[in-house]
């Protein structure tokens, strides 16, 4: 095994509008995120420009939030290889949505196909739609 820092790995997200997101929060003090800023331009190859935020205060019943259900044949298009871009576009769905949504489905329901005996060319929406009635 190699020095301790080997054993940290960060996930990075960079969209097609410039826009980078983490797979989880990162915590950093000072001087170690100049230095995060710095490697971050010199591995894009562009300046990095830091856009400082304030997180918006959130309090419990401020909104109500009814996230879009995803139908059988939404579902289907999350095992296709189209990117996660343009797959927002063509569901009008973030990309971090789509992101956050594969992760969920398609390992749980890949599982589940392999021990019914469905091969990848059998998947349909009627599968996916067998998948989604086991459960509830």
């Amino acid at each position: 095994m190699g020095e301790s820092s080997d054993l940290y790995q960060m996930k990075v997200y960079y969209n097609k509008f410039g826009k980078v997101d983490f797979q989880a929060p990162v915590y950093m003090d000072e001087d170690y995120f100049n230095k995060f800023c710095k490697f971050l331009s010199e591995l894009l190859k562009e300046k990095v420009d830091v856009i400082q935020t304030k997180e918006k205060e959130r309090w419990v019943g401020e909104t109500e939030k009814h996230p879009k259900k995803w139908e059988a044949k939404e579902l289907l298009l999350l095992l296709s290889p189209i990117n996660n871009d343009e797959l927002g576009s063509q569901l009008k769905r973030s990309d971090m949505s789509i992101l956050m949504k594969r992760g969920e489905f398609v390992p749980a329901f890949m599982s589940w196909a392999k021990k019914k005996g469905y091969k990848t060319s059998d998947i349909t929406v009627t599968v996916i739609n067998k998948f989604l009635e086991k459960e509830k």
